[in-house]
């Protein structure tokens, strides 16, 4: 289970570490390697254009998570997410936040649609935001340039009703069925 806090200023130095890595840096799509200057000036522009968290595992930063291009009349954002620890990778804190991120979405701030976009080729992301009730909207052919090579740019949302089908499967999923040992 994550937990989701604003990002401190001491988070810095970690997502410098963590978008600078070559395989958030790939998928994320980045063009260049950031410098500490870099995060300040993006964590700041995060805060005037929106909401961004830090993805915790007790206490310990693993990645982050953030709404942003907000449409208040829509009631639309655009989200982003990663896992920037490597030993984090894979073992389902991705798909945690992203349904702990659209539950604030949905329920606090009473949005109808959370869209995002991602690499094409990133398997594991595109499958996790399946699982939590995106759906495809479109492909853009040939967006981005990687080792050779063009990738295209996949859109998802996922509004209101999706996501709700999607947190049921996830709590029924999660939930911990306790059995009481009969009397003897």
């Amino acid at each position: 289970m994550v937990g989701l806090r604003p990002v401190l200023e001491s988070d810095y130095p970690l997502i410098q570490q963590w978008v600078n890595h070559p395989e958030v840096w790939r998928y994320m799509d980045y063009e260049l390697p950031s410098s500490l200057e870099d995060v300040r000036d993006d964590i700041e522009r995060s805060r005037i254009e929106g909401e961004p968290f830090t993805i915790l595992v007790g206490d310990r930063p693993i990645g982050r998570i953030g709404l942003n291009q907000f449409r208040r009349r829509d009631r639309i954002c655009s989200m982003y997410m990663f896992i920037g620890e490597p030993a984090f990778w894979g073992q389902g804190y991705a798909r945690d936040a992203v349904m702990t991120m659209l539950a604030f979405a949905f329920d606090r701030l009473d949005l109808e649609q959370v869209e995002l976009w991602t690499l094409a080729d990133n398997n594991r992301a595109l499958s996790m935001y399946v699982k939590c009730g995106f759906v495809e909207e479109a492909r853009l052919r040939r967006r981005s340039f990687k080792e050779g090579g063009w990738v295209d740019h996949v859109v998802m949302s996922v509004n209101r009703e999706e996501f709700a089908k999607a947190r049921e499967a996830w709590d029924d999923a999660t939930r911990i069925v306790t059995h009481d040992s009969p009397a003897s």
